[in-house]
């Protein structure tokens, strides 16, 4: 579909209020006009996550409504603004979740999500995002996907791949031959992150509150796995590698687990915060950073960088990517339903335009 025969008006699911899965609504609205440095893209598939379902919730309240959900994109590129450059209009594409600045040196060290002019703008919250047939976002938040990477499995990477790329290698700085705890490892950036890890040469303890888990999380790849109703997993580690404690926690739980993700860590190790799954504060104690001199370390997003690199890790077969159902994008309130009702199987993700010949 080329410039000159876009349509008016395109078919979007948009919240209008705070609440359940019934307030994403069916709508049609007008397309969106696009600035000098803008490029529309044709929706192929759109990510659903966790953090949809707490903006849905209104765990962020600060957001303007209404608003169009939706931070994992890919599709093609069907125009592009009068100053962009270097963009052609079919390409195949996926966008990253922050916008910048543009002008700031995070912004052109391609870390738009530590913008340090502005307020990074999150996709599909502080503009409107992907539950769309198409999505309006800036030239420089865009990365190309590889013909190796199918646009489904590129609408999960940012926030599996990616993100467990950022938080392992560059703030965790993990090194072969070291050993990582992750923590809600069965979820999807759980996995994903073990994927990455093993393919880093590091050793995996995983962590889940789940026995029937164990066999799913040894068969992707976990040496080790310690089941933790109570989330009391610290004493275990400890005995896995011999008193010492792990170098590094990945903490995607958050505030249930961060207490022992504390005590799990070896003297001088890291603590990387990726998640905090229910957003809710978490109480630490001054001491262990003091006594023990631990690291606690945010972990934001990724590098548009860094996820060209897991692109090319995922094209090149080193990792794979697992995407579960994809539904239409009407059915978006019935797939937060299977989310927060937990019957949903692997990463789900809304299936708008599609792409012909999807691998996954």
């Amino acid at each position: 579909m080329s410039a000159a025969t876009l349509p008016e008006t395109m078919a979007a699911v948009r919240m209008a209020r705070f609440g359940g899965p019934e307030v994403l609504e069916s709508v049609r609205v007008p397309l969106p006009s696009l600035g000098a440095q803008d490029v529309l893209i044709r929706v192929a598939y759109c990510g659903v996550c966790r953090h949809d379902l707490l903006t849905r919730a209104g765990a962020f309240p600060r957001i303007d409504l209404p608003v169009i959900l939706g931070h994992q994109v890919s599709g093609h590129v069907v125009a592009v603004g009068d100053a962009v450059a270097g963009v052609a209009e079919g390409a195949r594409v996926m966008s990253m979740i922050y916008t910048g600045c543009g002008g700031c040196a995070a912004c052109d060290a391609g870390n738009q999500a530590l913008c340090l002019d502005e307020r990074p703008r999150f996709l599909g919250e502080d503009v409107d995002g992907g539950y769309a047939e198409y999505v309006r976002v800036r030239a420089d938040t865009l990365v190309p996907v590889p013909d190796g990477v199918s646009l489904k499995a590129a609408a999960v990477v940012i926030c599996t791949v990616g993100t467990a790329y950022h938080a392992l290698v560059t703030r965790a700085r993990l090194q072969r031959g070291e050993t990582v705890v992750l923590t809600g490892a069965s979820g999807g950036v759980g996995i994903h992150a073990m994927r990455l890890a093993r393919q880093l040469g590091v050793r995996v303890i995983a962590v889940t509150s789940s026995a029937r888990r164990r066999a799913d999380l040894e068969a992707a790849g976990a040496n080790d796995v310690v089941v933790a109703p109570a989330l009391d997993f610290a004493r275990e580690v400890k005995r896995l590698t011999g008193g010492r404690g792990a170098d590094a926690v990945i903490e995607i739980v958050g505030a249930a687990t961060l207490s022992a993700s504390i005590h799990a860590v070896r003297n001088g190790g890291r603590v990387v915060m990726l998640g905090n799954v229910e957003g809710l504060p978490a109480e630490i104690r001054p001491a262990h950073f003091i006594l023990k001199e631990i690291s606690l370390v945010g972990t934001k997003s990724c590098t548009t960088a860094e996820l060209a690199d897991a692109l090319a890790m995922i094209s090149a077969g080193e990792l794979a990517v697992d995407v579960g159902e994809a539904l239409p994008l009407s059915a978006a309130a019935e797939l937060h339903r299977r989310m927060e009702a937990n019957t949903a199987s692997g990463r789900l993700v809304l299936e708008v335009a599609g792409e012909p010949g999807d691998r996954l």
